[in-house]
């Protein structure tokens, strides 16, 4: 997990790490959620925010949660096929007919309409799936090969990580729980 230290690290966190249960989660989505993301949130535990920019989508309760927007996402394609074109060209996992095993599930977002997701193939193993971000719902996606906490990292402390990077802007990084 050393993207995550990395991260605890740059933050200076020291909250006591939760144990959520991302069974739920995992029960939905088919497959296992990627160990690195799991361990972020752990250590990140509270509903919050970094730098009053990036939020983590929880293991279980609300609309905030890892399977309750997956669920809120694939709503929303199956009953607007217009709306199945926003996520072109990976379509969200489990909207597809017949089902294929691969398509974005959302793990994060910004309060700026940034979107962080998976490009989940469950037969693969969850540490290879990239990144797929957008900088707004109507931009085209970007991949990345990193894990999610290397993302959050980079965003939060790279300024030349364009579009998404905020170190220029923000000074030291920090979190805020809610």
């Amino acid at each position: 997990m050393e993207w995550v230290d990395r991260l605890v690290a740059e933050i200076g966190w020291d909250a006591e790490p939760g144990e959520p249960d991302w069974s739920e989660a995992e029960l939905v989505l088919g497959a296992p959620l990627p160990a690195d993301f799991k361990e972020m949130r752990r250590r990140f535990p509270a509903w919050g925010a970094f730098c009053d920019h990036v939020l983590l989508l929880k293991a279980q309760g609300g609309s905030e949660s890892v399977p309750a927007n997956h669920e809120s996402l694939l709503k929303a394609v199956r009953g607007n096929p217009d709306s199945r074109r926003m996520f072109e060209p990976y379509g969200i996992l489990g909207a597809s007919e017949p089902e294929s095993g691969k398509g974005l599930v959302q793990w994060g977002y910004s309060f700026i309409e940034e979107e962080y997701y998976w490009l989940v193939d469950v037969e693969a193993d969850p540490s290879t799936w990239p990144i797929v971000a957008r900088v707004d719902p109507l931009e085209p996606f970007r991949r990345f090969d990193m894990c999610a906490s290397e993302f959050v990292y980079r965003i939060l402390t790279d300024a030349d990580f364009s579009p998404f990077g905020i170190a220029g802007a923000v000074g030291s990084p920090y979190y805020r729980a809610y």
